[in-house]
């Protein structure tokens, strides 16, 4: 799933995470910013956030229950509508 931005903003990455793992083995800045990021992370019980769950929950529906956060949808259903 993708956010409803133009397709020219998108640029496929590969495989990060193995391009990560091999930098964290080879390289010891990489493990230097590794353990920086790391040490700022916080761990957050999504699960017990019953305000998370809600919109986790609204999230699963096809089509999204917000209409607003994919306008380029919104544009051809509205084509479709008025034909």
């Amino acid at each position: 799933m993708l956010p409803d931005l133009p397709w020219d903003r998108f640029h496929f990455l590969g495989n990060t995470a193995a391009r990560g793992a091999y930098m964290a083995l080879l390289r010891h800045d990489a493990r230097d910013a590794i353990a920086d990021i790391a040490s700022k992370m916080t761990y957050i019980e999504l699960a017990a956030d019953n305000a998370f769950t809600d919109q986790f929950m609204a999230a699963l529906f096809l089509p999204h229950t917000d209409m607003t956060a994919f306008p380029s949808v919104q544009k051809v259903l509205a084509g479709e509508n008025s034909e």
